[in-house]
């Protein structure tokens, strides 16, 4: 069993669904005619929640790019 590989499947997983959570917290927080917060504020919310969700992303995506190509990679 190559666990490298699974590791890599699961980073890769996060990354995608913390920016497909970024994605539904945005949906969620949208501004309505019945009421919430106005487009200003939802883009500034939309904008300050992206980078710690991306940051999130991009660690994961990065550990999965270091456990595909096996354990020789990250050495050098």
């Amino acid at each position: 069993m190559n666990l490298e590989k699974i590791g890599a499947l699961g980073a890769q997983g996060v990354a995608a669904g913390s920016m497909l959570a970024w994605v539904g917290m945005v949906y969620v927080t949208r501004p309505v005619s019945s009421g919430g917060i106005d487009p200003v504020a939802h883009l500034c919310l939309a904008a300050a929640a992206f980078m710690p969700f991306a940051l999130i992303a991009a660690a994961h995506a990065w550990f999965a790019q270091q456990l595909k190509h096996g354990p020789d990679s990250i050495r050098g």
